[in-house]
């Protein structure tokens, strides 16, 4: 039987649409299709630049180096004659920790950052020179050298008259001398070590600028 569309044309057996009005003969060709309109370009988001790290402790590569160098300036300031170039060696620190964190970053460290690198490898060389401070205590005690008996023959070898001086050394002999001592040593220590790796980390920075 012939197909004829509603506009009353005559149409083959297999039309799905009127070759007259192009009208659908289907009911699957019924369902219109939505205009696909023209893709919406979705804004692309600007990449911002990886942000710089900080130096900080968190920070691995600066961990690494200030590290390093602290450790060997630490271990150089407990050898007996090498020790005399200790300021040299402290500032050296800085600034070779500062040269080595650009050389392996490729990043160059303003003023500022470079004496915040030395503050870490100075406080770092202080910690380890308390370990091996400690360490030379323990292996004394242990030879039978003890503090108190260094303090008294130097209090024994004294001229008479030195009677100030020798007030010194017998209040350091006692317990809250022994304190007093200790906590000096300590807080020179630390800003000794500190204040000259930050120096040297500022010094380093500013080279590596200029480079």
């Amino acid at each position: 039987m012939a197909l004829i569309c509603s506009c009353g044309t005559a149409l083959p057996d297999n039309a799905r649409f009127c070759h007259s009005c192009g009208r659908p003969q289907r009911e699957e060709d019924l369902v219109e299709r939505q205009p696909e309109g023209p893709l919406t370009p979705v804004p692309q988001q600007p990449v911002e630049a990886a942000a710089e790290p900080g130096i900080h402790f968190g920070n691995p590569v600066a961990m690494r180096v200030a590290l390093l160098c602290g450790s060997v300036s630490a271990l150089l300031n407990a050898i007996p004659i090498v020790s005399f170039g200790c300021c040299l060696w402290i500032i050296g620190a800085g600034f070779l920790a500062t040269y080595m964190y650009g050389r392996r970053t490729g990043l160059l460290l303003r003023v500022r950052e470079g004496a915040r690198l030395g503050w870490m490898t100075g406080l770092l060389c202080f910690v380890i020179s308390i370990v091996f401070t400690a360490l030379n205590f323990a292996l004394a005690r242990a030879a039978g050298t003890n503090f108190r008996d260094v303090m008294q023959q130097a209090i024994e070898k004294m001229p008479a008259q030195d009677a100030s001086a020798r007030q010194v050394l017998e209040f350091l002999m006692s317990p809250a001398g022994l304190v007093v001592f200790l906590l000096t040593y300590l807080v020179m220590s630390f800003l000794l070590m500190v204040s000259l790796s930050m120096a040297g980390g500022a010094m380093g920075a500013k080279v590596m600028e200029k480079d």
